[in-house]
């Protein structure tokens, strides 16, 4: 996958700082620092954010105005990075935090950067007796959208198109209706006691062994395409469509005195962030535009499948995705590398998605390309270009385009 770099550091400047293990503030590389967060954010589930930067060392560096400077223009140029994609990253708060460890003393300050103003404040940062308690939530979003490609349209590359799709799913998703266990629930309600229900029920039919990393069960209901956009029918001429079908599993977390609207809020959070993740992934991964020739009619594209990573001593799980062929070894690898974790197979769930089969893809649509052949036939000669890309078996991404010279 391609690294994009906010400023014009090389990559060496960054391994060299790597290297060195830092060795001081003013050789942290605020680009490296941005992009780590970019890649952290792909693995948090919904519920979970980004909120600043942790430092760990000998002296206290937030006496030093040099380091304070420094800090800041860390996390300015992080936040520009993760403003970027708002699919991606959410609508991230304006305040960034610096906890600070002196390694030596075993000391800690925290104080919060507003970037407008870059002014820092002091904030009370207390270490609690008992971990956090999580409330666990999972759902499965169906897709099955058609999307089409105006004939007058000029040409666009297939990472606008994808940005296009993500765009009306995102307010799709953001326009649904959450169902939680069942029941629709009030805005001001607490989760605990709906959680304390769910394990009660479960506790009883297992004869009263506890289980702690129950699931809330979710479904969303998604209004009429009219109500979201405009309800007037409209004729267009198309000469391509792309068409978005199969399954997203999502798996989002809140803290223990969330209300059901927090809950609500990191459902659809973690809903768009994996489809994003996985969009930009996968336009990242091409090497160059696929645009086919006139004689193919299919193309299957596959981007990264999701894989749930479980913490220890903790019901949280991030994510990871994983390419066509990819396996565990390669998750254990991001995790290493990008959360210095060090995390078993075992505690790897793989198998939530599975990879597409494209022999089983293709030998499905063969019927349909033949009819297309029949119906445009009469046309004369033109040239035809479909395009089908799939997120997985359990994520399938299809871009289907069928060109024809005229509808009627």
């Amino acid at each position: 996958m391609e690294e994009t770099l906010l400023s014009s550091t090389t990559k060496s400047e960054q391994n060299t700082a790597t290297e060195n293990h830092v060795k001081a503030v003013k050789d942290i590389v605020e680009s490296w620092v941005a992009d780590h967060a970019k890649h952290v954010i792909r693995m948090l589930p919904g519920g979970i954010r980004v909120l600043g930067a942790f430092i760990v060392g000998p002296e206290d560096v937030l006496h030093n105005n040099n380091n304070v400077q420094k800090l800041k223009s860390i996390l300015t140029t992080m936040q520009k990075s993760l403003s970027c994609n708002k699919y991606l990253h959410g609508d991230n708060n304006e305040e960034h935090l610096i906890l600070y460890l002196n390694s030596v003393t075993q000391k800690y300050t925290c104080k919060c950067i507003d970037i407008h103003n870059e002014i820092l404040k002091p904030v009370e940062w207390n270490f609690q007796a008992k971990a956090t308690k999580w409330h666990q939530f999972e759902t499965f979003v169906n897709f099955d959208h058609p999307f089409s490609i105006a004939t007058n349209k000029d040409p666009e590359s297939l990472k606008k198109q994808l940005q296009d799709i993500l765009k009306t799913i995102s307010d799709i998703i953001e326009s649904s209706f959450v169902v939680i266990e069942g029941e629709v629930r009030s805005s001001d309600e607490k989760v605990e006691p709906i959680s304390k229900d769910k394990k009660d029920e479960k506790n009883c039919r297992n004869n009263g062994k506890n289980n702690d990393s129950q699931s809330l069960k979710i479904h969303l209901y998604v209004p009429c395409y009219g109500r979201i956009f405009n309800s007037d029918v409209r004729i267009t001429s198309c000469n391509a469509s792309i068409r978005l079908i199969g399954q997203l599993v999502s798996r989002s977390f809140v803290h223990q005195k969330a209300n059901i609207k927090e809950a609500i809020v990191a459902i659809k959070k973690d809903i768009i962030r994996s489809l994003a993740s996985r969009f930009e992934m996968h336009w990242d991964s091409l090497i160059e535009e696929e645009n086919g020739s006139p004689e193919e009619y299919l193309t299957l594209h596959e981007p990264p499948r999701r894989v749930l990573v479980e913490l220890p001593d903790s019901n949280v799980t991030f994510s990871d995705y994983l390419f066509p062929g990819e396996g565990p070894q390669e998750a254990l690898l991001s995790l290493e590398e990008i959360l210095d974790l060090e995390i078993q197979e075992r505690n790897i769930q793989k198998d939530i998605e599975f990879e597409a089969d494209p022999i089983e893809f293709y030998s499905q649509n063969k019927i349909n390309v033949k009819t297309a052949d029949l119906n445009t036939a009469s046309f004369g000669n033109f040239q035809t270009q479909m395009y089908i890309a799939s997120l997985s078996v359990v994520f399938l991404f299809v871009i289907l385009a069928i060109i024809v010279e005229k509808l009627y």
